[in-house]
């Protein structure tokens, strides 16, 4: 007897172009990384040995680029006074990035 599930509709994937603000100086990247897990629990060999690397991703401006570490950030503000304020900061050690892709 043949099941008579519905199958659901394939969807296409569309690509968004997003639009590099014209008032920041700074290039926009995706940063692939490795960075380190940590588990204060208790847990045999099995679950020891399948522990792996955390592998994040962020995307942001990059801020400065040095041969040990990026800086980037996610969001920013124009403020008259101070000109640009930015959040969500992130620094990251250089030898950890694994790909790095402009996004602009």
């Amino acid at each position: 007897m043949k099941s008579s599930k519905r199958r659901k509709p394939r969807t296409r994937r569309r690509l968004v172009r997003v639009e590099q603000p014209k008032d920041i100086p700074y290039s926009k990247y995706r940063i692939e990384w490795i960075d380190i897990i940590s588990d204060s629990g208790w847990a045999d060999e099995d679950k020891f040995d399948k522990m792996k690397l955390a592998q994040p991703v962020n995307e942001g401006w990059v801020y400065e680029k040095t041969k040990n570490h990026i800086k980037l950030f996610a969001s920013y503000d124009k403020d008259e006074e101070d000109g640009i304020v930015f959040g969500d900061r992130t620094m990251i050690p250089l030898s950890c990035v694994r790909k790095m892709t402009k996004l602009n």
